[in-house]
């Protein structure tokens, strides 16, 4: 468990009473629908606290973001419909009511703030989506208008400035955290405390899995005839929808915004950050097949909206044994004596290592796959692993270096620790005065 998983365990109550749902989708549209002869009313009041109404269709949008919640956490819901009605019915009273004290106490929320925040949230959808058409096309998809989205996203930031208001001025001033107390918690939580992992130092030769030569002649004949669709002036988004083999080819080869690093194949990566704005790429050959790239967009933290063309690379069970027992031959090579920076530096087919005799670097065993990690916890200094088959090909390494791993100390996250003693002591805190709340202020809820 990293730190900041640690932390993000350990959250506030906070959290709780003023959920802010990113996608915050299938909710009713509030008002009323006007009629020849009189109006028809399409919402209603649920509860009443202090001022403010709590509508039927706050509590649907509450019902909706739990079972969300629940659904993208992989959880069931066991609950009885009528037990969650009443449990989200019970987080908006709690918000209501920090809303009602906060105004009592004369405290305003920034709007412009709120609104530059809600501004920043949908622009980061328009650069997700592609466009602000995109954007809207998937808000209507949800029963939602761009003005919908707006509304609803700027009450809920609303109800969190107003939350941590209160909670900085009635709650935090009165929380002391003792350092015996973060102790305390460090000994009683001590097998949930992060730890540094593993390290290793490795080298590696790949050797792929190609396909057979009448699959490399079809893939050559369809690249060919890409190519000459694109020079006739068809535009790139047609050519997709035809030849692109990929899983984005039905929106235009459109695959959305990528960074450094996020995409699965360095030469891929490398392909991308080299192309110019509007550029079509030569083809590139990846481990997973052929892709024809286009840049359509640089953002100003240099990430790409990339668009593609894609062509798997389809081998056979030949193909497969085939690479088997040219990695086989390689790793004898190697147990018969012979130097391995050689043998890598003849066979591997690994870009980055076989210049450098099939050298990688240092790694946290953590930030590998699950499939070396499972190969490389037990291998031992100077150990050449039995062959792996990946997608890129089959992997023999050499084990040059390896660090132990060691579970943090209290002195090391004493300061993560009393942040989350003082979390809980103010979610303690905020339960309490919330209930203290409630007999200040007018509740009515409705049956």
């Amino acid at each position: 468990m990293t730190e900041r998983m640690f932390l993000t365990d350990h959250r506030s109550r906070a959290a709780v009473l003023v959920t802010v749902a990113l996608a915050c989708a299938l909710t009713w549209i509030v008002g009323v629908a006007a009629a020849q002869d009189s109006p028809r009313l399409v919402d209603r009041i649920v509860a009443i606290v202090d001022e403010e109404a709590i509508l039927q269709s706050d509590l649907e949008r509450e019902m909706e973001l739990y079972r969300l919640e629940k659904e993208y956490a992989g959880e069931e819901i066991t609950a009885e419909p009528s037990e969650v009605r009443a449990e989200m019915l019970e987080r908006l009273v709690e918000s209501k009511l920090i809303i009602a004290a906060a105004k009592q106490s004369d405290m305003t929320v920034d709007s412009e703030a709120i609104q530059e925040s809600v501004q920043q949230k949908i622009d980061q959808f328009v650069e997700h989506f592609g466009s602000m058409d995109n954007l809207e096309r998937e808000l209507a998809r949800s029963g939602m208008t761009l003005g919908d989205y707006k509304a609803r996203m700027s009450s809920q930031l609303r109800d969190q400035q107003y939350l941590r208001l209160v909670v900085g001025k009635f709650i935090r001033p009165k929380v002391e955290v003792l350092e015996n107390e973060v102790r305390e918690y460090y000994m009683a939580h001590l097998d949930e405390m992060p730890a540094e992992p593993d390290s290793v130092t490795l080298s590696n030769i790949l050797v792929p899995v190609q396909p057979a030569a009448e699959v490399r002649s079809d893939l050559q004949d369809a690249v060919a005839a890409i190519t000459a669709a694109l020079e006739s002036g068809r535009s790139f988004e047609d050519v997709a929808v035809e030849y692109s083999k990929g899983p984005n080819a039905s929106r235009g080869g459109t695959v959305g915004v990528v960074g450094r690093g996020d995409l699965f194949d360095q030469v891929l990566d490398r392909a991308v950050f080299d192309l110019s704005l509007g550029v079509i790429s030569d083809p590139v050959i990846s481990s997973r097949g052929v892709h024809i790239l286009r840049v359509d967009a640089i953002q100003e933290d240099g990430r790409r909206a990339l668009s593609q063309i894609f062509l798997p690379i389809e081998v056979t069970q030949a193909d497969v044994d085939d690479a088997k027992a040219r990695i086989d031959a390689a790793r004898q090579r190697v147990l018969d004596g012979e130097d391995f920076a050689t043998v890598a530096s003849e066979v591997s087919a690994d870009p980055s290592s076989a210049p450098n005799g099939g050298r990688l670097g240092t790694f946290n065993l953590s930030d590998l796959s699950e499939q070396f990690q499972e190969v490389l916890a037990s291998a031992y200094v100077g150990q050449i692993t039995e062959p792996i088959l990946t997608p890129a090909g089959w992997y023999v390494f050499l084990m040059r270096e390896r660090v132990d791993g060691h579970r943090y100390t209290y002195e090391e996250l004493k300061e993560t620790l009393r942040q989350a003693v003082e979390s809980e002591k103010i979610e303690a805190a905020l339960a309490e005065y919330v209930t203290d709340l409630r007999t200040r202020f007018f509740i009515d809820e409705k049956s």
